[in-house]
């Protein structure tokens, strides 16, 4: 009986989005060419790569991602053909040795397992988020060498957990790498290691906005470019990275409106993939106009070198240590106290986004109306927003000071 051939394909995406699968390129000595696919006759780089293998077992035609690393796409190449090699002269076959290109459950190691995971979850989500979960997968990793992913039991998770924070880290924190670790189990079908009790439990932080008093004292402490960039952040509701590569065309001058698009060939998608659109004040537009002269660069708020700039929660910071705001209780895990440096914790950009809805609902604009306006693809996200803002409202003020008139202990203080 003839043993079913192996192919060892490499997909790469296309100038126009699309995806192929390629012949991938080899060395003389039988190895791969890391990332190189063979694209009409030419060898070309393209880091971006996913190794696959096709072949078929009995009379089912199967195509397996084997991920971006060449050396275990050829491992996989060399196993699945031993594999199918056996199978073919009646052999059983062993699960020890792991085979990522077979479809039976064959043994795969913790770190294949994560090198796949993220390479497959790169292919749709932002790079920022790639980056966290590889981050958060490799130190977990790191705990179990040599161990095979469908070995992991609760204890190997329990075990974890306590180191996590044995080395300082946040309840919230530590329920966020247990959420991508058990992410990274369900693909290999293993589900509920974990009870309830077992996870982290903790106090969802209260939503806050900017006092009126607190933007005007920084505003007035702040640069021209600063006073710019933090009223384009509270003008809009955007997030940070919608603010990074936010660029010159996602601007309607006529409309005033400002827009969130996806620039994949930058690496950056919305989160949730959600294009939306935002209407700003006048004033704002006015300020952009202005600026757009003056600008060099693609983007609105371009870094040094005229690319994205990452370090606009640096910058505010250092404006209200500037400006006198600290609260002066926050310690860095270094032990430094935002009282002498910018490193206040009630400082941050998430906030302006809160602040954004907190106006906005103050003026009358409806729920929905404000949750298309920030992206949020649940209303139950907007309304935790707004419900912190409606605490501190006039009207909940004159509500409580009449519930307690009659007791003759409400009224102005």
């Amino acid at each position: 009986m003839r043993t079913p051939k192996v192919r060892l394909y490499i997909r790469i995406r296309l100038p126009d989005g699309h995806h192929a699968y390629l012949d991938p390129v080899w060395n003389r000595n039988r190895t791969l060419r890391a990332g190189y696919a063979l694209v009409k006759g030419q060898p070309e780089f393209h880091p971006e790569g996913i190794y696959y293998l096709r072949f078929v077992r009995g009379r089912k035609r199967i195509r397996r991602a084997i991920g971006p690393d060449a050396d275990v796409a050829l491992v996989a190449l060399q196993n699945t053909e031993h594999d199918l090699r056996s199978i073919t002269l009646g052999r059983s076959v062993p699960n020890s040795p792991p085979s990522p290109g077979l479809e039976s459950p064959t043994a795969v190691s913790v770190d294949a397992a994560i090198k796949l995971y993220v390479s497959q979850l790169g292919l749709f989500r932002a790079p920022k988020t790639v980056r966290e979960a590889k981050r958060i997968l490799e130190l977990f990793g790191a705990q179990l060498p040599g161990t095979a992913i469908q070995a992991v039991t609760r204890e190997d998770l329990l075990r974890h957990m306590a180191f996590l924070r044995d080395q300082g880290l946040s309840l919230r924190t530590i329920s966020n790498h247990v959420t991508r670790i058990g992410a990274l189990l369900r693909r290999h079908k293993i589900v509920d290691l974990l009870s309830r009790e077992d996870k982290p439990q903790y106090d969802e932080p209260e939503v806050e906005a900017y006092s009126p008093e607190e933007l005007t004292a920084l505003f007035a402490a702040a640069t021209p470019e600063e006073r710019m960039l933090f009223e384009f952040f509270l003008g809009t509701g955007f997030r940070e990275q919608e603010v990074m590569f936010c660029s010159w065309r996602n601007i309607d001058s006529n409309g005033k409106v400002i827009a969130v698009k996806s620039k994949p060939e930058l690496g950056f998608r919305p989160k949730d993939k959600q294009e939306r659109s935002v209407p700003v004040p006048d004033s704002l537009i006015a300020s952009l106009k202005t600026r757009k002269r003056e600008s060099t660069s693609m983007f609105i708020f371009p870094g040094p070198d005229g690319g994205p700039n990452g370090h606009f929660l640096r910058m505010l910071q250092k404006l209200a240590y500037r400006a006198g705001l600290n609260c002066g209780e926050c310690l860095t895990k270094k032990g430094k106290s935002c009282s002498t440096h910018s490193t206040c914790k009630e400082w941050g950009l998430h906030k302006f986004r809160k602040t954004f809805a907190t106006m906005h609902s103050e003026a009358g604009v409806p729920a929905p109306t404000i949750q298309r306006w920030l992206g949020h693809s649940s209303l139950t996200t907007t309304l935790r927003y707004l419900a912190a803002a409606d605490l501190r409202s006039e009207r909940t003020r004159t509500q409580v000071n009449a519930s307690f008139a009659a007791l003759g202990i409400g009224g102005a203080a």
